[in-house]
């Protein structure tokens, strides 16, 4: 049901329930229609007034979250899976909801694959992708996570808003590149404009097993982490740095041919597979679970 219509069954409903029949007899009809009309005004503000609040608290950044998707339980709450394409050549994945699994056993993390699209369909692959229905801001971000391998594939943990959420671009990442996993490439766009990234050396192999990766997004400074161990910073007073609340999202896609000398080229034949196990936020200054709190007891080799 619109909100149209909800309103105009709310405005007869209570016209109806305020003019009972009786008046009819000492009342003119006149005077019956300025008193509904009163009551729809009311009835409308109120209304309205009621939706602009619940649209504005959806807007706020929330607080503090864990959310683990290995426990075999459906999608936690406040997530949701995109199905879309993005009309751009540089982009030859679409998100579909076919590609985002959960094996709905203790254990088993929630998996996004990557794999050729049917020759109908505009883009190359369908990939998956899972994304924040609410914004976050500053604070410390953890992902528990296994990244896919392959040439031209890209998995990633990432906050992001943009044009379509009426923002300039603002995003920090965590891209792991499957043509070599033992590597991290990390970024972050501030107003729009695309700053210098870093290949960071993580000392393990990504594609391996779960690992913890976290960064910490506060208004002086951003610093990367692989299980704990600090590996990258960037501070207010050298570099712009991103500050509009933004969506938490992870997926796993490949790019075109601008992404070549970046991440490779897929070929039409790639699949790639890769598996989240925990996301959590906490606000600064908070003490609040997060991933590395509770590390999966699957550490052993995915492969």
């Amino acid at each position: 049901m619109t909100v149209a219509t909800t309103l105009s069954f709310v405005i007869r409903s209570l016209c109806q329930r305020m003019v009972p029949p009786a008046m009819i007899y000492v009342v003119s009809r006149k005077t019956i229609w300025r008193l509904c009309f009163v009551c729809m005004l009311g009835s409308a503000f109120g209304l309205v007034s009621a939706v602009l609040s619940a649209r504005s608290a959806h807007a706020q950044p929330e607080g503090s979250f864990l959310s683990r998707f290995d426990n075999g339980d459906p999608l936690p709450d406040g997530w949701q899976i995109s199905n879309f394409a993005v009309r751009s050549p540089g982009l030859r994945t679409a998100w579909t909801r076919n590609a985002v699994s959960s094996g709905g056993l203790k254990g088993m993390p929630l998996e996004l694959r990557l794999y050729p699209a049917p020759a109908e369909s505009d883009k190359k692959f369908f990939g998956g992708q899972v994304q924040r229905q609410r914004r976050t801001h500053y604070g410390h971000y953890e992902v528990e996570m296994t990244a896919g391998r392959g040439n031209g594939v890209i998995s990633s943990f990432f906050t992001y808003t943009g044009p379509y959420f009426g923002d300039p671009h603002d995003e920090i990442d965590f891209e792991f590149l499957g043509r070599d996993t033992t590597k991290v490439w990390v970024n972050r766009f501030a107003k729009g404009e695309r700053l210098p990234g870093k290949w960071i050396d993580l000392g393990l192999d990504a594609a391996a097993g779960p690992n913890v990766y976290a960064f910490d997004w506060l208004p002086d400074r951003i610093i990367w982490f692989v299980n704990g161990r600090e590996i990258y910073r960037i501070e207010a007073k050298d570099r712009v740095l991103p500050d509009i609340p933004g969506r938490i999202y992870f997926d796993i896609w490949t790019g075109g041919r601008g992404q070549t000398n970046w991440a490779g080229w897929a070929d039409q034949s790639t699949e790639s597979l890769a598996k989240y196990y925990c996301i959590s936020y906490r606000l600064p200054h908070e003490q609040a679970p997060s991933c590395s709190d509770e590390r999966s007891s699957t550490v052993q080799s995915d492969e």
